[in-house]
């Protein structure tokens, strides 16, 4: 038996589902190299393997547009040290031929999958959040912020910084999503007030006026796009890592 086959059999014994969506994904901060292509190449395959068994499926590629610049880069001139922090759909291309820092890396990738006839929805997370389909999710969040940080510290065996929210606000000075501090937030206006390390004070939206924490952002992708398959890598895998965490608030917050 093929192994995408023996993985569609499992999935759909243990899932009863009408329809299953198979993501895959990747942040593009640098050139996608072919490593990262295993992920797409598994989920296009058992995605036709569901097709074959005449399942109702459906392939998604998750482009984490709305993530941090995390550093410069070797490859950046000296100028995106101004730009770490922010998220990478609103730092300009480093080459200036594409609309942003995002797309310039994204492209060529989507390019190859062309080449290879993989066929797949393409989503960018910064979409996502700028039209609103993780407001609910967000809510969630925020009101069980207690619960959500148990679990973290739980699984992951780390203690969370003092002040620890699990949606991170974009300044409205600065650009950043890594560098203020969530003050208060008003369940029924839908948004946070937060302090920044600029020195700015603000309030931020969530329709896009930030974004969840990695770990609490990938469970509730699951939930916002029905999400029933999806590989990674072995590091997510890892006791206490990103899979465990988000198993356990997918099942106690997202039900």
């Amino acid at each position: 038996m093929h192994w995408s086959l023996a993985i569609v059999e499992d999935i759909l014994e243990r899932r009863k589902a009408d329809k299953h969506v198979v993501a895959t994904g990747i942040t593009p901060s640098g050139d996608i190299h072919v490593g990262n292509l295993r992920e797409i190449i598994i989920g296009d395959t058992v995605h036709s393997a569901l097709v074959d068994q005449g399942v109702d499926a459906r392939l998604i590629y998750v482009s984490d547009t709305f993530d941090p610049l995390r550093r410069r880069y070797a490859f950046l001139p000296a100028e995106y040290e101004t730009h770490v922090g922010k998220p990478l759909s609103e730092i300009p291309d480093p080459q200036g031929c594409h609309a942003s820092y995002a797309d310039h890396f994204l492209q060529p990738f989507l390019e190859s999958l062309d080449k290879l006839g993989i066929k797949t929805e393409l989503l960018r997370a910064d979409v996502l959040y700028k039209s609103g389909q993780y407001v609910d999710v967000i809510k969630e969040a925020m009101a069980r912020q207690a619960d959500l940080a148990r679990i973290l510290t739980d699984v992951s065996g780390r203690e969370l910084p003092e002040g620890w929210s699990p949606f991170s606000p974009l300044c409205n000075a600065c650009g950043r999503l890594t560098a203020a501090i969530v003050t208060d937030y008003d369940p029924v206006k839908d948004e946070v007030s937060y302090e920044c390390e600029c020195g700015n004070a603000g309030v931020a939206s969530f329709k896009g006026g930030g974004k969840l924490a990695w770990r609490v952002d990938w469970a509730a992708r699951w939930r916002i796009l029905g999400i029933t398959i999806e590989p990674f890598g072995k590091d997510h895998a890892a006791p206490g890592g990103s899979f465990d965490t988000g198993k356990q608030i997918s099942t106690e917050l997202y039900n």
